[in-house]
């Protein structure tokens, strides 16, 4: 996925079903037996769903989606945004907030449940922006479906969950900005299609590809944000350029059509 190349719209498009049929494929393996009965299931419809073995039974099993809400928290009086970072990212990647949405809650509670239980920040307005079906979460949810928010932070001070994050910062309007500089996403494109070549081919089999990526200058970025490929980076891209009157336009435009499958 990060190996692709974001503006070729055919290869984005095939990426798109490559997505669908490894959360189909997913979800397959993990309903291989009835909820109700505990019989054997059987692919119906050429996959599309399952249904249970047992003739008293035949219950019909489908694909389910789980939603996740994500949210970019906004500091409207000091123009800034809250951004986070996950034990699991790599160097200097810094992203929006997401959780799972819990039984009787609408999304916009969601929202305002994990800020303050993930950074202590009490969140009031939230503005629905976009969505995103995401076929590479765990494996026990292959389906998942991200609901993309602008919130609007009540309070400031952090308070991190080190429990679900590594950390949580402010960041200003120009330094996000920054972090979206076209220069720093092609590199690590470039590398990363570099890399994912060479595993294909059996060199560097097993090394990472959390490399570090040089912008133009040769010097390190102090941060980076997720390509256009993740709701994450059109939530930020959005609120950067939002108040942009130089006719400075975003690196890369909210997907559209199968592109949004990613």
């Amino acid at each position: 996925m990060v190996a692709t190349d974001w503006a070729d719209e055919r290869a984005m498009g095939e990426l798109a079903i490559a997505g669908h049929a490894r959360a189909l494929l997913e979800w397959h393996s993990i309903t291989r037996f009835c909820g109700h009965c505990g019989e054997k299931t059987v692919p119906k419809e050429a996959g599309r769903r399952k249904e249970c073995s047992n003739a008293l039974c035949k219950k019909r099993v489908y694909p389910r989606v789980d939603p996740v809400v994500i949210m970019l928290v906004i500091d409207r009086e000091n123009d800034r945004a809250l951004l986070s970072r996950q034990s699991r990212f790599v160097p200097r990647m810094w992203s929006c907030l997401a959780g799972f949405i819990e039984p009787g809650e609408s999304l916009e509670e969601a929202v305002r449940r994990e800020t303050w239980e993930e950074t202590g920040i009490e969140v009031g307005e939230v503005v629905y922006h976009s969505s995103q079906p995401w076929p590479v979460g765990p494996n026990s949810m292959p389906c998942q479906l991200m609901v993309g928010f602008h919130a609007y932070a009540k309070s400031l001070e952090i308070n991190v969950d080190k429990e679900e994050l590594e950390d949580a910062q402010w960041h200003s309007r120009e330094d996000v900005k920054k972090a979206l500089t076209f220069a720093e996403y092609q590199k690590a494109q470039e590398t990363a299609a570099v890399k994912v070549e060479q595993m294909c081919k059996g060199v560097e089999r097993g090394q990472s590809l959390a490399a570090d990526f040089n912008v133009e200058s040769g010097e390190l970025a102090p941060m980076f944000i997720p390509g256009p490929f993740a709701i994450a980076h059109h939530l930020i891209s959005s609120w950067v350029y939002q108040d942009a009157s130089n006719g400075v336009e975003p690196c890369s435009k909210q997907p559209s059509g199968s592109l949004s499958n990613l």
